[in-house]
């Protein structure tokens, strides 16, 4: 059976006024688990209390870059706390991405913190956005020079369907290339629109995110994802626990068909 979770991102308002409540109305809606954005000035333990109760854990935690490099103990020991199996890293600055002059230094970071994180039985992801599919440098995107530069047994891959599709690449190359590398995968969906961004985001299944496709790749591959997110940015003027409902339901039908 494949485990599905929410991210807190879209949630993000809500948290900050009552995090344990986000926790417990998404356990009630069926997520087997949470992937964090930060502990909302919680301490682990008393958020770890709550998972528990409603039978729902923690997938993993965004952790900005600097933040990660400059407090590294402490980072891993809340997550540990936490119960986590992943920690994602946000991605430097722009100097610090291929074709910058402190790629080098990103490279050392990203190997020194992977160690670090694999030593307390936890895995460290790199989650993508536009941006790194748009840029290019030496004839491949950004994305392409991060994976192929790096080790897979000290950085794993976070791919995120929806931004892939979003900067006009192929989600379908990039999930096959790397599916034995990356332990958890984001289905955001969008819409196109007549609006500055040239989209509105939408219900996983409910846009043009190709998600029966995608998910099949998933199921077929040797290494299968351990868990698969339900991202989402935005629901607008929806309600969002409805959106991540719809989502849901749509993906457990999709992978018991």
């Amino acid at each position: 059976m494949i485990k599905i979770g929410s991210p807190l991102f879209v949630f993000r308002d809500e948290c900050n006024k009552d995090l344990m409540l986000v926790i417990r109305r998404l356990a009630e809606i069926g997520y087997q688990g949470i992937e964090f954005l930060g502990m909302f000035g919680h301490k682990p333990a008393d958020i770890r209390k709550t998972l528990d109760s409603c039978g729902i854990v923690a997938v993993g935690d965004h952790v900005a870059f600097d933040e990660f490099v400059n407090n590294t103990e402490q980072v891993i020991s809340d997550r540990k706390e936490l119960g986590c199996s992943y920690i994602t890293i946000s991605p430097p600055n722009a100097d610090g991405l291929p074709g910058g002059e402190n790629y080098h230094k990103t490279i050392e970071a990203w190997k020194k913190l992977g160690e670090a994180v694999n030593n307390a039985d936890m895995t460290l992801l790199y989650h993508n956005h536009a941006g790194e599919l748009r840029d290019m440098h030496a004839g491949k995107t950004l994305l392409e020079h991060i994976l192929d530069d790096t080790d897979s047994g000290f950085l794993s891959a976070e791919l995120d369907l929806g931004w892939i599709c979003i900067a006009g690449a192929d989600p379908e190359y990039y999930l096959k290339k790397y599916i034995n590398r990356c332990p958890v995968v984001h289905f955001k969906d969008f819409s196109p629109a007549d609006n500055e961004e040239g989209f509105i985001f939408s219900p996983t299944g409910y846009g043009v995110l190709k998600t029966k496709e995608l998910y099949a790749i998933t199921a077929e591959s040797e290494k299968k994802p351990d868990w698969y997110i339900m991202d989402h940015d935005c629901a607008y003027t929806r309600d969002i626990y409805d959106d991540m409902k719809l989502s849901l339901e749509f993906f457990k039908k999709l992978a018991d068909d």
